[in-house]
């Protein structure tokens, strides 16, 4: 059973390389715990996606911490910018149902197992997410993506918009990236995808199709970087068109992840106090 990792990420918003920032005391990054965590759920090999600049420092910070079990195969993004080309990028390291988890998120063993489970039972046009509830993924009042879900009664997925979210108060003010609409506010009740993801091999044909329609040049983006092209947003196209099944998992426990340079202490704390109460 295999995880894909994305850790191809440039941390514009940290400042740097937020894939191998140290949260642990010896110098752990959330990636690690992760590792530790997929071993245990029953995981036996990681394809992890990399920038070739980075490649060799994540390597190397990989076997000083990392399971040895656990056998990591690295590979370089392609081309375009985002996460649906990431996860594209692992088709020819990839047997059977996979998972999908960022590198600077730390998801939980709880999470990771839920995430195994669903692995056995997708299959096809069928695939699986692991959801959270959006007020435990958010840290500080600092502007952060996520991809608000809509679910059936059954929990299958109806609608994933990817949104820019920010503490107001006890609320959460949330907008769709790229349309210019006007912010909507969010209780904090809502189920977000942290990409926690159970694929099938039939999403490679999807993202490759999904990819090829992509056109960075008249894509949205904010100014500085690059236009990107969302796995979620692949994802809800795909599901709003009927192509696929998404059943959506929702976990009761918290997401850490790190995206601004504040949120490092606060991690740290909140990685400590989880890893003494598991």
């Amino acid at each position: 059973m295999q995880l894909v990792v994305l850790a191809a990420g440039h941390g514009r918003r940290f400042g740097g390389l937020k894939q191998l920032a140290p949260v642990g005391p010896n110098g752990e990054a959330l990636m690690d715990y992760t590792a530790a965590d997929a071993v245990a759920a029953g995981f036996d090999g990681v394809v992890l996606i990399v920038r070739e600049e980075v490649r060799q420092e994540l390597l190397d910070h990989i076997r000083a911490h990392w399971p040895s079990e656990l056998e990591v195969r690295p590979v370089v993004q392609g081309p375009v910018a985002g996460t649906a080309q990431a996860v594209a990028s692992a088709a020819e390291a990839v047997e059977g149902a996979f998972g999908v988890v960022n590198a600077d998120d730390l998801y939980g063993s709880a999470a990771i197992a839920l995430l195994a489970d669903e692995l056995a039972r997708i299959g096809g046009t069928t695939h699986a997410n692991v959801g959270y509830r959006l007020g435990d993924t958010i840290l500080t009042d600092a502007p952060v993506t996520r991809g608000v879900c809509e679910t059936s009664a059954g929990g299958e997925l109806l609608r994933i918009v990817e949104q820019s979210v920010e503490r107001r108060g006890e609320a959460f003010a949330a907008t769709p990236l790229g349309n210019g609409a006007d912010p909507r506010l969010l209780s904090g009740d809502e189920t977000v995808s942290m990409n926690l993801w159970g694929f099938s091999p039939s999403v490679f044909g999807e993202l490759e199709r999904a990819l090829g329609d992509f056109d960075p040049e008249t894509a949205p983006h904010p100014p500085g970087k690059p236009a990107e092209l969302l796995l979620p947003s692949v994802v809800g196209d795909l599901v709003s068109g009927g192509k696929v099944t998404v059943r959506v998992r929702e976990t009761a426990g918290r997401c850490i992840g790190i995206t601004h340079p504040d949120d490092l202490p606060l991690v740290r704390g909140l990685v400590a106090a989880d890893r003494h109460a598991g």
